[in-house]
């Protein structure tokens, strides 16, 4: 899988919900609106109910939190890139 965003790049994280209108990740969510950069891209593999990797991967990134400067862990699709 491509991945959207690149190393350095600056970004935002953003609410994500779920088709039940619950969010996706409520582990993020003291974050949701913050910007940062990405420190590190990579993928995590996608397991099949019976624990077994699936062939797809999922891009993840680390993001260091400008007011903050803590790195975090955030998917893809709750991360939006941020016009400098």
């Amino acid at each position: 899988m491509i991945q959207k965003y690149r190393k350095g790049q600056k970004v935002r994280i953003v609410e994500v919900k779920n088709q039940h209108g619950h969010l996706k990740y409520p582990k993020i969510e003291e974050y949701v609106n913050e910007t940062g950069v990405i420190v590190e891209p990579r993928a995590s593999l996608v397991k099949n109910l019976d624990n077994t990797d699936m062939p797809e991967s999922y891009p993840i990134y680390t993001v260091r939190l400008d007011k903050s400067d803590v790195e975090i862990e955030v998917c893809e699709d709750a991360l939006a890139a941020v016009d400098e």
